[in-house]
């Protein structure tokens, strides 16, 4: 189970569950990657069993990752012919990377505080200024996500027209999950939740850091907003969708 939703930024309920699966003597792993540097995450309080990050998501080096393993849920090695990991993996170890993801890892645990008021309030006024758009849809209660991320829909533009528009402005947004970039169906969280198809056709993805300011939440409220009115007034299928309203 996610900790927490790459795209909607929507948080599981991983200790409620990592309970009833040792109940049932399950073995139970989180894939924790959205979730480190932006909520707690505690092994010494949750009965979790393997729990996976890694470090871009935290501002450490790309390409580096973790898995950590409880004492006494073993792993059988994944490759054999070395020594390393405790015999789990042979191969070289990328130590500088690994060094700079505990650093990362480190210094973004310490900013939690931060990440939950400064950053969850800069997110939030992002969020209020463009849900004034009429025909929006924000996936998720606020209060139970991630306090960086906005899954928002548009009626009636296409998220990769929108993506054009931001990224002509300098600024960085996706239609869904960066692991599926290439791929132009509709996003599938939006179809998983009920949604259209051409609502879930639309669907674009703003991710917040500790390093963002107040200053850049306000270019891109107005970007974003000028973007959306462009795009609508020479959209056939939103002018064909009032015009049915």
């Amino acid at each position: 189970m996610m900790w927490a939703n790459n795209e909607t930024g929507m948080i599981f309920p991983v200790e409620e569950v990592a309970a009833i699966a040792k109940e049932r003597g399950i073995l139970f792993h989180t894939d924790a990657v959205q979730a480190i540097g932006k909520v707690k995450v505690d092994l010494t309080a949750t009965p979790i069993d393997y729990l996976t990050f890694s470090a871009h998501k935290f501002h450490g080096p790309k390409g580096i990752g973790g898995l950590y393993v409880k004492k006494g849920s073993e792993l059988p090695n994944l490759l054999h012919g070395g020594e390393q990991m405790g015999g789990k993996r042979a191969g070289t170890l990328n130590v500088a990377y690994i060094i700079g993801m505990g650093l990362a890892m480190k210094q973004s645990v310490g900013h939690l505080a931060k990440m939950n008021s400064d950053v969850r309030a800069l997110r939030d006024r992002l969020e209020d200024a463009i849900s004034q758009l009429p025909d929006t849809f924000v996936v998720g209660d606020r209060e139970r996500r991630t306090p960086n991320t906005i899954l928002i829909s548009l009626r009636g533009i296409e998220g990769e027209s929108m993506l054009w528009d931001l990224n002509r402005s300098g600024i960085a947004a996706s239609t869904g999950s960066a692991c599926a970039s290439e791929s132009l169906e509709a996003n599938p969280v939006m179809s998983a939740i009920g949604q259209d198809p051409e609502l879930a056709h639309t669907a674009i993805r703003l991710s917040l850091s500790r390093f963002t300011t107040a200053d850049e939440i306000d270019y891109t409220i107005d970007v974003f907003i000028k973007a959306a009115e462009r795009l609508r007034s020479i959209s056939s299928t939103y002018a064909y969708t009032n015009e049915v309203g």
